[in-house]
């Protein structure tokens, strides 16, 4: 699956989440991370799925990965910010699996 990068922000909103890592994932394997990166900032920007959560840990981890500290850390501190409900449950989970 290619990416369009034409795409404007609304046109990437019909993006769903699997397609989103589809196609970041596909960018990352080619070499294509500032691809993959600003399709994540866009699809995020103006997506309003349920999902989003994941995608701002996914974005982070992609930032970490390339190095890309301060940038990773602003992305996990939206994913704490706006979704500490979901973070606190999980980690609630985890610990209590093991």
């Amino acid at each position: 699956m290619s990416t369009p990068s034409h795409l404007s922000g609304a046109q990437l909103t019909k993006f769903t989440f699997d397609e989103l890592t589809q196609v970041t994932a596909a960018l990352e394997e080619e070499g294509r991370c500032e691809e993959a990166i600003n399709l994540y900032r866009q699809w995020l920007e103006f997506n309003k799925t349920e999902s989003k959560h994941v995608a701002w840990f996914n974005f982070g981890w992609l930032l970490q990965k390339q190095n890309l500290f301060n940038d990773a850390a602003r992305a996990y501190d939206q994913l704490i910010d706006n979704y500490a409900d979901y973070v606190a449950g999980n980690v609630a989970n985890n610990v209590a699996m093991s």
